[in-house]
């Protein structure tokens, strides 16, 4: 029984990358913009890929080069998913993530914003909180976002966060770069949202 079941999963596993690679590359035969959701578990929005473990595993450089040519996809969103990576991993991505948009692309991240004044919101999200169950393994506000991108070659645009004072910032968020739903306009917990371009 457990071959079958095994067997099962694997068909499941190839059929499910093969019609990922089929809706990537459909997308550019048509020179139609490729917008991808990363981490997107039920999440779908019309014009974007929504990709998910186990058939994208954005850690995997591999992964990336048998979905993508270099320098072909136009944004990328990933909603509440960088915090179940661990810092080092999210540099990871941060530069697969370079090299296969293209040069003016935008890659839109939304995290749980550490910088919130809400106590209750903190103990819920942060990594050693009480509800570790998330499996959130980093934590960042607006600043750790600008280290990282120190030795990145993005223009970086905060879209929505908590400043030092703790005081919410909002720049006029559209969802041209893609749709966050995790956001004060949506009545509910502000996220830390950031726009990364890239630039040569």
């Amino acid at each position: 029984m457990d071959i079958i079941i095994r067997m099962r999963f694997y068909r499941w596993f190839l059929v499910g990358r093969y019609k990922l690679k089929q809706q990537i590359k459909n997308k550019i035969k048509h020179h139609v913009p490729l917008k991808i959701i990363l981490g997107s578990g039920n999440t779908t929005y019309d014009s974007w890929i929504s990709t998910d473990l186990p058939h994208f595993d954005i850690l995997r450089e591999k992964d990336w080069a048998y979905f993508f040519s270099e320098n072909t996809i136009d944004n990328l969103l990933a909603e509440h998913v960088l915090e179940h990576l661990t810092e080092e991993d999210v540099a990871l991505v941060l530069n697969l993530s370079y090299k296969y948009l293209k040069n003016g692309g935008c890659f839109r991240i939304a995290v749980p914003d550490k910088n919130n004044p809400d106590e209750k919101y903190i103990e819920e999200v942060k990594p050693t909180g009480k509800n570790a169950k998330w499996g959130h393994l980093s934590f960042w506000n607006f600043k750790d976002f600008l280290k990282l991108k120190e030795s990145k070659k993005y223009d970086i645009y905060f879209v929505e966060y908590f400043n030092d004072e703790k005081k919410f910032i909002s720049k006029n968020y559209t969802n041209k770069n893609g749709t966050v739903q995790r956001r004060t306009n949506n009545g509910k917990e502000p996220s830390l949202i950031i726009d990364l371009i890239k630039t040569i």
